[in-house]
Formats: structure tokens, sequence, C-alpha cells
């Protein structure tokens, strides 16, 4: 099985109030294994995009748009140095439910 040394946390939006604000569904914290790497991949709007960093984790509530923290974190809001999914792709046979998600 793939090693999963790491942490991230994860949140999603669960609502917007329609003047900025949102309502999360977080903190959800996951086994990762995180890179910062550069990796091209294509983004939902089908533009070519490099990352700033990887992911691989079984994190179920994973989706684009999903806010991720590299590590562990107790907070009802993402923080600012949080990442938001840019990408996300599930992994092979072999590996379980293993998803990769890119960040830019």
């Amino acid at each position: 099985m793939f090693d999963l040394p790491e942490k991230i946390t994860v949140w999603n939006v669960l609502s917007e109030d329609g003047l900025g604000g949102f309502t999360w569904n977080g903190p959800i914290v996951y086994d990762a294994r995180n890179a910062l790497k550069q990796e091209k991949f294509t983004d939902i709007n089908g533009d070519q995009r490099m990352s700033t960093a990887v992911s691989y984790s079984e994190g179920s509530d994973l989706k684009i748009g999903t806010m991720v923290f590299f590590g562990e974190s107790g907070a009802v809001e993402p923080p600012a140095d949080a990442n938001d999914v840019r990408a996300l792709a599930q992994t092979p046979s072999g590996s379980g439910d293993l998803k990769k998600a890119w960040f830019s």
C-alpha cells in the first residue's frame, strides 16, 4: 500500500451568504503524501497549468475547489495559507481509493 505519512486538513463550502461570506464543513483531517513540486495538469476549464504542489490521500471529501491545508488544523475556516484543489484524479487500481490533487 502507498505510504501516507503526512496530514492534510480539508474544508468544503456548505453555503454562501451572498455577500462573500461562506459556511464551511471542516475541518476534516486525512493521512496524505504531499510534494511541493511542479507538474503540468489540465484544470476544470481545459487550461494547461503548472502545479506548485500535489497531494495523494484517501480524502473522500476532496473535489475541485476544496480548500486544503498541508498539515493538521482545528480551525473552523481554512487559514490564509490553505490552497484550493485545481484538478483531481483517482489513481489506478491497486492503490485503493487514493486520490491525487493538484494545487497552483
